[in-house]
């Protein structure tokens, strides 16, 4: 486990240890509740985005890059692509943190 030093208020530092470290306990599970709710929006936001762009291709990303990117030579489609790719790798991402935050506080 990691440890994390951080200043307290002095109001907060005058509390009784046990009551600190619930209160800090509590603050963090709340915190993390909170992200989680966060990441899984913004989840849900880039899958609507990707979705747009499967039914506009009619391909998935990996298909669309391998098929019909390299014939591709308007500036629209190469937007379309940025977009896209963009918006996968933050589903990813965002996949991964959620994954890890619910093993943490959910398991």
């Amino acid at each position: 486990m990691t440890q994390v030093t951080f200043t307290l208020p002095p109001t907060l530092a005058t509390l009784p240890l046990a009551e600190r470290d619930s209160l800090i306990r509590a603050g963090l599970f709340e915190a993390v509740q909170s992200r989680m709710h966060q990441l899984t929006a913004e989840i849900e936001e880039s899958e609507r985005h990707i979705q747009r762009y499967e039914e506009k291709y009619g391909v998935s990303l990996a298909r669309f890059e391998v098929e019909q990117l390299p014939d591709l030579d308007t500036l629209a489609a190469h937007e379309d692509y940025n977009d896209w790719f963009f918006w996968t790798e933050t589903r990813q991402q965002n996949q991964h943190i959620l994954a890890e935050l619910k093993k943490a506080y959910v398991d």
